[in-house]
């Protein structure tokens, strides 16, 4: 049974009759549109494998400015995965994060 207004999707099977169930629509919403949580003191990250402190949570985008680094020369790891490009301003900071940055070198 359909609801006014709820989109559907048909599946079949081979052994089933055409069904039509709800469909569930999630949105996400980039953290960086709904601000940062408040920070209770510095927040301590591991950069490069050394620690590192923050006064304020910022996004990856915000910590390579901070840092003087191009962001299109570099590649970043967050918490073990790499992140695309167009992530970097939605990703924020955590406390307790891990972040690897590597610095294309061109040359030969």
């Amino acid at each position: 049974m359909t609801q006014p207004g709820v989109p559907t999707v048909e599946s079949r099977s081979v052994t089933e009759p055409v069904m039509r169930q709800p469909l569930t629509l999630t949105a996400r919403v980039p953290r960086s549109t709904l601000g940062f949580p408040p920070s209770n003191g510095p927040l301590r990250i591991t950069l490069n494998g050394e620690p590192y402190e923050l006064d304020e949570p910022i996004s990856v985008a915000d910590l390579l400015s901070r840092l003087s680094i191009d962001s299109r020369r570099v590649a970043v790891e967050h918490n073990l995965l790499i992140l695309k490009r167009q992530r970097f301003a939605d990703t924020p900071v955590e406390n307790g994060d891990r972040i690897e940055i590597v610095n294309f070198v061109g040359g030969g």
